[in-house]
């Protein structure tokens, strides 16, 4: 078997995020994150310690970031405080993406195959991210992606580039104690989606598959008890153990099938990313062809099925949104991501509309 592995971001797990910010080698920093962010006192935290090192603070970003939003923000810097040399970006999955489309040196524009890309003299360039998730779910603080919308033209777009990982990785386990139970379960399916998406995966490997594995297994041990104990630090850090592997998986293979059938399900919707990504999981799992995806998955089919019964959380596809009508448009309309999986789409649409 012939196969490669690659993922140059440095990991720091446990660390204090005050601490982590002193120790910072770099000046003239932007400081992306989140209202919430700010409104509990954090981001003034960080400015303290901090001091004249942040040259700028965004904490405006909400979820799923809007193309032209995050344009708009970007002329704004870019005459407000000029050149920055990094990105320290604390928050979810959409402040992460953010922050790597505002690192972006360059234009970035759509073309016609219809990714977000970035015109420059000869390639694409970015300024060094220092990125704290404060969800253990989305993983793109370990990814070169970051998801762009443009809501108006029902469009989701993806930013990528090598360039775009993330120089560190910093997990400071406190900052995913304040996450609601509904937020918590989100995030931690859509890590779900990410480990299962890189098992049935035509880019799947034995590396990524490992670290897939682990992450499944840990989530339908923990996420339940993590639902109910929100506050338990040691709960909270084994889904950031859970988050991470499944990052370190799908770093390497993209996601596939439930994240292509997601995006016009919270586009239209407003159905939450985890959610719309890892309800049909369970459907997906039954749908597997003969394969060794099938294999591998199959002896955590049952726990996987058991874990959205015990959070409430409805695998009907009817359930969000998807009347004949949507399964009919979404199918005709996927994405490049779904021709990662291993699936054979029109036996997928069939079950789906068998769904009643």
């Amino acid at each position: 078997m012939k196969f490669g592995y690659h993922n140059p971001v440095r990991i720091r797990f446990g660390v204090d995020l005050l601490q982590a910010c002193r120790e910072l080698e770099s000046n003239r920093i932007l400081l992306v994150t989140s209202r919430g962010f700010s409104a509990r006192g954090l981001t003034a935290k960080v400015q303290e310690v901090l001091g004249k090192r942040v040259v700028g603070v965004v904490d405006s970003i909400t979820p799923n970031p809007e193309l032209s939003e995050l344009v708009a923000l970007k002329n704004t810097l870019i005459r407000d405080i000029g050149e920055f040399e990094s990105v320290l970006a604390i928050g979810g999955g959409s402040v992460l993406d953010s922050a790597k489309f505002l690192s972006v040196r360059g234009d970035v524009v759509v073309r016609d195959n219809g990714l977000v890309i970035i015109e420059g003299d000869s390639s694409i360039v970015s300024k060094p991210i220092f990125a704290f998730p404060t969800t253990a779910g989305t993983g793109s603080e370990l990814t070169k992606w970051a998801t762009i919308w443009d809501s108006k033209a029902w469009v989701k777009y993806s930013l990528q580039s090598d360039s775009l990982y993330p120089h560190t990785a910093l997990y400071d386990v406190n900052l995913t104690r304040t996450l609601s139970r509904e937020n918590t379960i989100a995030t931690g399916l859509d890590a779900l989606s990410h480990a299962c998406e890189s098992i049935w995966n035509k880019n799947a490997n034995p590396i990524s598959t490992h670290y897939a594995l682990d992450s499944i297994k840990l989530i339908v041990r923990i996420l339940p008890d993590l639902a109910e104990n929100l506050q338990s630090f040691e709960l909270r850090e084994s889904m950031l153990y859970a988050s991470m592997y499944a990052a370190l998986a799908f770093s390497n293979t993209q996601t596939a099938l439930a994240h292509a059938i997601s995006y016009p399900i919270t586009m239209r919707f407003g159905v939450p990313h985890g959610l719309a990504c890892s309800f049909s999981i369970p459907l997906l799992l039954d749908c597997l062809p003969k394969c060794e995806a099938r294999e591998i998955l199959s002896p955590l089919s049952g726990a996987i099925q058991e874990l959205f019964a015990t959070l409430k959380v409805s695998t009907n596809p009817r359930d969000y949104g998807l009347d004949s009508v949507m399964i009919e448009e979404i199918f005709a309309s996927l994405n490049a991501r779904a021709k990662n999986g291993v699936f054979e789409l029109e036996e997928v649409k069939r079950i789906f509309l068998l769904v009643k």
